[in-house]
């Protein structure tokens, strides 16, 4: 086992800590802090963990030599990513399979073991404690919450801004008492974006029973780009399309998948105010489905990227963010993500990841 007190391996009296004295020192920090604590090697292979791992239907001895992934991600999907990367320390709240395939909430606290003295790292410390149900609904509901705050926030000032148009107006057309063709076309124009906001809010909020089976990616992408064509044609835009010569399973309600597909082709051809270039790539990256979606238009500034995806925040002129919002629950309900990185100058892509389907037959 690698040793946690290998920086401490002194107590009074000079006495080194034995690994079976350090064992026993482990176990009963496990007990009077209720934690689960787990030793892993650099190469993330388990050396300990404590008896309290019989809490996920284990016993001490199936988790040695295991990977933290071999041990709570099965059936396998992308990696859990739980040791740190750097120096940092990890520290996040999880969905952990447990051994009869049950889901636990988890806590989780990772941080690598440093010889200073020798100046290497030599493994990592990982401690996880169980979150009751009660609080989980607790915590969940102090998010959603705050969401519908922040949501309703941005409803009303997205509201106020044409409602405040079009009274202008209507008291300018009722002072002169003429009737003005012009403003009766702006007014119309304020009307059609409320429409737009009510309809996008309404595909957020209704309750849509999902159609799952299993489908192929690439496939889904394919009548995404087909049913753009009209306006790809229109404006002009080259789209490269690279995939997988074998399928890429996914269990998914491909409808939803299909909606955000197009919801991102539609944003990149409108990030380009001539012609451009869109490139589209599907893959298997390990146990996930990656499909990215590139453009050449003008990219994101560095200090607006942190807020990409929040309601009612967009780049594009006529846009209200919504649209990508929608696109972020969807590939949540499938336990994927949706990442971005972009350029000024250069353009932007956006990546969808999503767990590959295994047959477990």
């Amino acid at each position: 086992m690698a040793s946690i007190f290998r920086n401490n391996a002194v107590v009074a009296g000079k006495k080194t800590v034995k690994p079976e004295e350090e064992e026993k020192i482990l176990e009963l920090l496990a007990r009077i802090l209720d934690i689960m604590i787990i030793i892993c090697t650099k190469d993330g292979r388990i050396t300990y963990v404590s008896p309290n791992i019989d809490i996920l239907g284990y016993v001490r001895n199936e988790a040695l030599g295991k990977t933290l992934d071999e041990l709570f991600n099965h059936p396998p999907q992308k990696s859990l990513q739980i040791l740190p990367r750097g120096d940092e320390t990890v520290k996040r709240l999880s969905r952990f399979s447990k051994k009869d395939g049950s889901f636990i909430w988890m806590v989780i606290n990772a941080s690598r073991l440093r010889d200073e003295e020798e100046n290497r790292e030599y493994g990592y410390v990982v401690t996880l404690r169980e979150i009751s149900l009660d609080t989980m609904e607790s915590l969940q509901q102090r998010d959603k919450l705050s969401a519908l705050g922040q949501l309703a926030a941005g409803i009303a000032h997205e509201i106020k801004n044409p409602l405040t148009s079009m009274k202008g107006f209507i008291q300018i057309m009722k002072a002169d008492r003429k009737y003005n063709e012009e403003y009766l076309k702006i007014m119309e124009l304020e009307l059609e974006r409320l429409e737009s906001i009510s309809q996008e809010l309404m595909c957020f909020a209704k309750p849509n029973k999902n159609q799952w089976k299993v489908c192929n990616l690439g496939a889904i992408l394919e009548k995404s780009i087909a049913l753009l064509e009209g306006d790809i044609f229109r404006k002009r835009i080259q789209v490269i399309f690279h995939r997988d010569e074998e399928p890429i399973p996914v269990f998914c309600d491909e409808q939803k998948i299909k909606q955000v597909f197009i919801n991102l082709i539609k944003n990149a051809m409108e990030a380009m105010e001539s012609q451009g270039k869109i490139i589209i790539k599907a893959s298997k990256e390990k146990e996930s489905a990656v499909i990215t979606v590139t453009d050449t238009g003008c990219g994101i500034p560095e200090e607006l990227m942190s807020r990409i995806g929040q309601p009612f925040f967009t780049t594009k002129e006529n846009g209200n963010g919504l649209g990508l919002m929608m696109c972020n629950k969807i590939i949540a309900e499938h336990n994927g993500s949706i990442s971005v990185r972009s350029k000024m100058g250069v353009g932007t892509t956006f990546a969808v990841t999503l767990p590959i389907f295994r047959d477990q037959g």
